[in-house]
């Protein structure tokens, strides 16, 4: 089955750009286009066909109320908006409702970004109800400029630890957790360190940065008490989970995959609170018996859309039940076993249970 893309507005250029890209017959994309909000929700509803939505708020006059509208006829979709990304006010007015936006400089390079992301997103092994509650939420963060900084620095192979140490020094709240971190007994260094350099050496690029995506919904909740609450109880069950690890006598990489994949897990109930969760609620809750949506869901959706490692998101998703095989089984296994430290039976199958000891887990 193909994919499908719907264009809202009137800009000849990210038109030409679209369907350049789904012209070719081996592309697996159609394309809809159309000029305004009328004719789109006028159209047959398209619901579940559609993969990828650009709506252009640039050249669409639309009230907030015709932007909910149009997402709610695309609740499974990658929503983008094509709007100017000079102005932050501009940015975040558009913001609502959408996942990410694009400027007017438009790249094809970009829009395959979007379209592979979008393709990844579908083939999320999540439920029908999963899905439909991710296409629910309304507010959802950016990818932070710090991290993306990062992520262009981590790209030179030959990087120091002193230029990422410069680049993270002038976020004060990253700085205080870093060393925070660095220092806990959960990491087992023999020294302590307050020299930033070395404090990044120690932690691992990878773990600082799952820490800066995390710490960054941090400072737009800043305000609420119950994010703080939540945040302090992630880093709590990250630091448990790679002293698992450790004790369980893996690797150093292997504690330190751990502890990133368990800090991203809990990226997915910041956003749940975000978005008007309340700490009660089942999708906030480790064991979830209502059946429904997960927070480890939310986190998955949102690492997929800003292209994230296949074994992190397989390591988010999977963590709720023992896994015998598949991709970062080890890492999600560990997450799980950390979780269940208290329980007699840790929910293990007798297959399950002999499995787990012949990888070296403690039980």
């Amino acid at each position: 089955m193909k994919h499908q893309v719907v264009v809202l507005g009137l800009n000849p250029a990210l038109q030409s750009l679209v369907r350049h890209l789904t012209d070719d017959a081996g592309s697996g994309w159609l394309c809809r286009f159309f000029p305004t909000v009328g004719s789109y929700l006028q159209a047959p509803r398209l619901d579940n066909q559609i993969d990828l939505l650009i709506f252009d708020g640039l050249s669409v006059n639309a009230s907030q109320e015709e932007k909910r509208l149009v997402c709610f006829q695309a609740p499974l979709a990658l929503r983008v908006v094509l709007t100017t990304p000079e102005y932050d006010d501009v940015v975040m007015g558009h913001l609502r409702n959408f996942h990410t936006f694009i400027g007017v400089e438009l790249h094809s390079e970009h829009l395959r970004q979007l379209f592979s992301n979008a393709e990844r997103l579908s083939a999320l092994p999540l439920s029908e109800q999963q899905r439909r509650l991710v296409g629910g939420l309304s507010d959802f963060p950016l990818l932070p400029a710090l991290l993306q900084a990062l992520d262009q620095l981590l790209n030179d192979s030959n990087v120091s630890a002193a230029a990422v140490a410069h680049l993270i020094s002038k976020d004060t709240l990253i700085v205080s957790r870093v060393f925070q971190l660095v220092n806990s007994p959960y990491m087992g260094f023999a020294s302590e360190s307050w020299n930033l350099e070395v404090a990044v050496s120690r932690l691992g690029y990878g773990t600082l940065r799952s820490l800066v995506l995390l710490l960054s919904l941090q400072h737009e909740q800043q305000d609420d008490p119950q994010a703080l609450v939540l945040m302090e109880q992630i880093l709590v069950q990250a630091a448990r989970a790679r002293s698992y690890a450790k004790n369980s006598g893996f690797s150093r990489l292997l504690q330190d995959q751990v502890f990133a994949a368990a800090l991203l897990s809990g990226f997915g109930a910041l956003v749940l609170l975000h978005n008007g969760c309340e700490p009660g609620d089942a999708e906030l809750q480790e064991l979830n018996p209502a059946g429904r949506l997960s927070y480890t869901a939310v986190s998955a959706y949102m690492l997929t859309l800003w292209g994230f490692e296949d074994w992190i998101i397989s390591a988010v998703l999977n963590q709720q039940q023992f896994q015998l095989s598949g991709v970062a089984a080890q890492i999600s296994n560990c997450l799980y076993l950390a979780r269940h430290q208290d329980s007699a039976d840790k929910g293990l199958t007798e297959l399950q249970r002999q499995q787990a000891l012949q990888a070296g887990f403690v039980l």
